[in-house]
């Protein structure tokens, strides 16, 4: 599916990056932190406008006059020329694609609320002729006498350069809309209370009027929307919300939620996914997983500890029970995610085939690390340590796991002073004229001390974390420090990504496929920042709770 980059763009990059632009942060949050810091506890308004099938929104809740200023005032002098030339952007687009001067038709009433929604995936239900999405923007006002006298100078001046303009009345609301030409696009607009609505077609505000009439359609009254908007009461200026199965056949059917505040140092985030796994089999199996990993996290305290034993590199993982919380994801997501999620794991490991299901991880059941360490123009490399539990049970399951990779790999071992390490390797036969040679590429390899056991896709880096010292460790770095401050550490899983790692992931075949099909502007938005950590809280049945925090440049 094909997103028009500049609606979705306005949203996500276009607002975001008044606050992702800014270089130093803390400047403008010293001064003033009550506005910013605090964030607002009201809710996304315009969500009774949308239908339940949205497939996605974003919505600004502070008004985009604070958020400029705090951009002038947070850059550099160096960089407020950049900064009033990305503005200068923002404008232009809007204008180019909604027709709309924003000082002159938004500015003098606009309040505290701008929502940027996909109302439709495709507007006439057939992908046969093309898929044209619906696209509403809802933009609350201040003042609902000014905002009608300026939208409606707005309406003559466009009829008076030329626009041919129509007028409907659909259930008694006034509709008016532009006809397309070749250097205009086509809009409607009309005005529901305290909103000032746009849209890319007429059918988009018709169906609006409906779901007023009917609130039960409406994405505010869906029950697993209502549950989670209710957690995001506090610490935010926005909201966005993400509908997979209306995105693409190929990424499930779950949702999530998020809200984003800003911190000193960045942009902190709540995350709720909901699961489909309620749909696939008996909430019982999913509370029988969620009651391990709870009944898991009570009996041993979560430690980052982990890290010590992981070289330093650009980013980890850590967490507890690597096996419970593989088998938690395959019973928790969709079908398609888990997909996702696999051919992402088999193009980091060289397309070893280890299944989810079958307890290839059994070995690791106490706390573990994975670290990414990207490479230039290939993939990166990465490294698994986890705690030994119990050694004999761990050689035993370590050793299962050879015996998957037997099916495809050859299996040796070869030792590195005096620790045995057990080596992957694919063998290929080049013929020559006299004779022939074998060859072999090392797939992976993994070595078992007293107290862990490592494995990794490069022999090289196997060798460094059996001869780590701590101060050579991810966690002796800052960045690692710096995070592990700015979030909990008792968490199910918890970590960071630098830009170089989230770079490297994103080329990766299956997460670079989802960013194309969706016409996604994250390249666009990662730009602008330095790591982001990441932790996943405890679970209620059928939601998956997360935390990020963006660090800026």
């Amino acid at each position: 599916m094909k997103f028009k980059p500049v609606f979705v763009g306005i949203a996500v990059i276009g607002v975001l990056l008044l606050v992702l632009s800014l270089s130093t942060v803390g400047k403008i949050l010293a001064a003033n932190p009550r506005d910013l810091l605090t964030g607002v506890k009201s809710q996304p308004l315009a969500t009774k406008f949308l239908p339940k099938r949205s497939p996605l929104f974003v919505s600004f809740l502070v008004n985009p006059e604070k958020l400029g200023l705090f951009a002038q005032l947070a850059a550099k002098p160096s960089d407020r020329s950049n900064v009033n030339h990305a503005l200068g952007n923002l404008k232009q687009q809007l204008q180019q694609n909604w027709l709309l001067d924003y000082d002159r038709d938004i500015q003098p009433w606009i309040d505290q609320e701008i929502t940027l929604a996909v109302t439709d995936a495709d507007l006439d239900d057939q992908p046969a002729n093309g898929q044209q999405a619906g696209y509403l923007l809802a933009l609350a006002t201040k003042d609902v006498n000014l905002a009608k006298t300026t939208i409606d100078a707005f309406w003559q001046r466009l009829a008076v350069n030329g626009s041919d303009l129509g007028f409907e009345q659909y259930l008694g609301i006034s509709i008016l809309k532009t006809s397309p030409t070749d250097d205009k696009p086509e809009i409607a607009g009309t005005i529901l209370g305290k909103f000032v609505l746009f849209a890319n077609d007429a059918q988009v505000l018709r169906g609006v009027i409906n779901d007023l009439q009917s609130p039960s359609l409406t994405l505010a009254n869906l029950d697993s929307y209502q549950k989670r908007i209710s957690k995001l009461d506090t610490g935010k200026i926005g909201v966005a919300y993400v509908n997979l199965a209306e995105l693409g056949e190929d990424l499930g059917k779950e949702s999530l939620l998020a809200s984003f505040g800003l911190d000193r140092s960045g942009i902190r985030a709540q995350t709720l996914l909901a699961l489909e796994s309620s749909d696939l089999k008996p909430k019982t199996d999913v509370e029988k997983v969620d009651s391990k990993l709870s009944q898991n996290k009570s009996v041993k305290k979560f430690s980052t500890n982990i890290a010590k034993f992981v070289p330093l590199g650009n980013s980890v993982i850590v967490g507890n029970n690597l096996d419970l919380t593989l088998q938690s994801i395959k019973d928790e997501l969709s079908p398609e995610l888990q997909k996702l999620l696999t051919n992402a794991i088999a193009s980091l490991s060289g397309n070893i085939d280890i299944p989810l299901d079958r307890n290839a991880f059994a070995w690791a059941q106490d706390d573990y690390a994975i670290a990414l360490l990207p490479k230039t123009n290939s993939n990166p490399d990465w490294l698994l340590v986890a705690k030994v539990k119990e050694a004999q049970n761990s050689a035993t399951a370590i050793s299962a796991l050879d015996d998957l990779a037997r099916n495809k790999l050859t299996v040796g071992e070869i030792s590195f002073k005096d620790q045995p390490v057990t080596v992957w390797t694919k063998l290929s036969a080049i013929a020559k004229i006299s004779n022939s040679e074998v060859s072999g590429t090392v797939v992976a390899a993994h070595a078992q001390t007293k107290n862990y056991i490592y494995l990794s896709n490069s022999l090289s880096v196997i060798e460094s974390a059996l001869t780590l010292k701590e101060s050579q460790s991810i966690a002796s770095s800052k960045v690692f420090k710096t995070i592990t401050a700015k979030l909990p550490s008792d968490r199910q899983v918890y970590g960071y990504f630098d830009q170089d790692s989230y770079l490297n992931l994103s080329k990766l075949q299956p997460i670079r496929e989802f960013f194309q099909n969706t016409n996604s502007p994250l390249a666009s938005i990662l730009s602008h920042l330095d790591t982001v950590g990441f932790a996943s809280t405890a679970n209620e049945v059928n939601i998956k709770n997360g935390e990020l925090f963006l660090f800026l440049k």
